[in-house]
């Protein structure tokens, strides 16, 4: 997903319940939960376990669940 996706995607669903789907290192990481943020660089998903805080470089997908 490219940076100007990932930033209207996360305009667009702020507040919205998600999937989020990024790499790390040589992984894929799976994320669900809210979307409480997006400051232009990263993107920050509270969810059960805690915040995560995923550069928009490594997202491959947000969908809204």
């Amino acid at each position: 997903m490219d940076s100007d996706s990932v930033a209207r995607m996360a305009t667009h669903l702020k507040d919205a319940e998600v999937k989020i789907v990024w790499r790390e290192e040589e992984r894929t990481k799976i994320g669900r939960g809210k979307l409480v943020d997006y400051d232009g660089t990263f993107v920050y998903v509270r969810g059960e376990k805690g915040t995560v805080i995923v550069n928009k470089q490594d997202v491959i997908v947000i969908k809204q669940s």
